[in-house]
């Protein structure tokens, strides 16, 4: 354990009545409304410019008041101030807006918020404008308050940047990721040391927000060289930001955020028959099988993203002449509610154990709380990523021959190389994911089934946030 990991859990553990701190943007709304819900003052601490967002969508109340006149409301719950020492002074509040002109002012305040009991509920935007560079260097060394999540994982999103990304991650799991085609960089842009004729995507830092990805598809490797020279010269892309691109085969096939929830506390219990059956099947020990069970599939979102989206509806001859002068961007613009075939689930599920119980080996304690596993699943055939039908968590390269029942398949012709729908993990976040607000107020559908109640992610954050502070273990959630 981390000294400020230590430092931290010791802080949490003589908190009376804490306070979950949220930066305004990204997953905010959901987390401020699960706090609610669960009967949590909140702070959070936002930019002017976005303040609106918070000023103009009060999620105030008591749990389960029935809300009429929203003004009374708000004057009777909410403290708006400019300086977060104001906010004690204020009297009595369950929502306090911090007005930041940027959001790295929060470190000041440091104090004055750990003396309110604060806890910080991580989302991308946390790790980005308060992370300082792509270690997180300042959220690691410097934010003096608790996680409810951890803080040394919020890094291996920045991929390219550092050793231990999340493709780094998901190699020592043994899952399924995009191929990854080495390159070199020269003023004008990339070159490939040999043609490749499959369909490729460049991920790579945006040219004007370095918190944002720009992304580039092509046909083959000869396409991509072209496009990414036109975007240098365009501005829309740097030499600078290729040196820590990523170049991979475009995988087809839908894309799919899946939202967990990892509790310790949940995996410190006896499951009854349950982690027994789980721990034969997986062949696991019993208490790697409560991990397993404690990692909770909350809901399903998709991303729709400007202006790929408005593009893909126009007809194709259209879309040919608009791609000869542009290249479509993907920004993140709205997020979906979607569920999966549930016969699918199983290897879902078995992505996200394998992550789970890696993170925990190389980066102890491992994931808590909210994480989100963004996969797309093709159809495709089981060799060409590997993919193999053992239930086993460890990986395996095993060869011998296998029946279509061994991949979990009832409806299949045995085959030497069977075809079978494949997650391929594109991308891991370690904290709040962003697809999430689109549950908030209704729940996501698994977490909903499992506890007969509205439960989004950040319903689900605030539970946890109870359950630990009736247990005296707060400490366990923070890092």
């Amino acid at each position: 354990m981390t000294d400020i990991t230590a430092e931290m859990r010791e802080i949490s553990a003589k908190y009376k009545d804490p306070i979950p701190l949220i930066l305004g943007s990204h997953s905010a709304l959901d987390a401020r409304s699960g706090a609610r819900n669960y009967g949590f003052k909140s702070i959070i601490y936002t930019t002017k410019s976005r303040a609106p967002i918070y000023l103009q969508n009060i999620i105030a109340g008591k749990p389960g008041e029935f809300i009429e006149e929203l003004p009374e409301v708000a004057r009777r719950d909410v403290v708006v101030v400019e300086d977060a020492r104001d906010i004690k002074k204020r009297g009595d509040w369950n929502l306090a807006i911090l007005l930041l002109d940027r959001y790295d002012e929060v470190f000041k305040y440091i104090d004055d918020l750990r003396e309110l009991e604060a806890i910080q509920v991580p989302n991308r935007a946390f790790a980005v404008y308060l992370g300082g560079d792509s270690q997180c260097t300042k959220i690691e060394r410097d934010f003096k308050l608790p996680i409810l999540g951890s803080r040394f994982l919020l890094k291996v999103e920045n991929r390219g940047e550092l050793e231990r990304d999340y493709y780094w991650y998901a190699e020592k799991a043994g899952i399924p990721t995009p191929k990854a085609y080495s390159f070199e960089v020269y003023s004008k842009g990339l070159r490939f040391k040999e043609p490749i004729n499959d369909p490729l995507v460049l991920k790579a830092e945006h040219a004007k927000r370095s918190f944002e990805r720009t992304f580039i598809f092509a046909a083959d490797s000869h396409d991509l060289e072209e496009k990414v020279e036109r975007e240098i010269e365009a501005g829309n892309l740097t030499v600078e930001g290729l040196r820590t691109a990523r170049v991979e085969q475009i995988v087809l096939g839908p894309h799919a955020n899946f939202n967990f929830f990892y509790s310790p506390l949940s995996a410190a219990e006896e499951w009854g028959d349950v982690d027994d059956a789980l721990a034969s099947i997986y062949e696991i020990s019993l208490e790697d099988a409560r991990r397993c069970l404690a990692n909770e599939l909350l809901s399903i979102d998709e991303r729709r993203e400007s202006i790929l989206d408005g593009v893909k509806r126009l007809p194709v001859e259209v879309q040919r002449k608009i791609e000869e002068r542009m290249t479509p961007s993907f920004e993140v613009t709205f997020h979906a509610m979607i569920s999966m075939r549930e016969s699918l689930l199983k290897d879902v599920l078995k992505c996200a154990n394998a992550l789970l119980l890696t993170f925990a080996k190389y980066e102890p304690p491992g994931i808590i709380g909210a994480w989100c596993l963004q996969t797309l699943v093709t159809w495709d055939r089981a060799s060409k990523y590997g993919y193999t039908p053992t239930i086993k968590l460890d990986y395996t390269t095993s060869m011998e021959p296998k029946k279509p029942e061994d991949y979990g398949l009832y409806d299949a012709e045995a085959a030497e190389d069977i075809y079978l729908h494949i997650p391929v993990t594109q991308d891991v976040a370690l904290r709040h994911g962003g697809g999430t607000n689109v549950h908030m107020a209704i729940g996501g559908q698994y977490a909903n089934a499992k506890y007969q109640r509205t439960m989004s992610m950040g319903d689900r954050i605030a539970l946890e946030l109870r359950r630990a502070l009736k247990k005296g273990k707060l400490n366990w959630i923070v890092t």
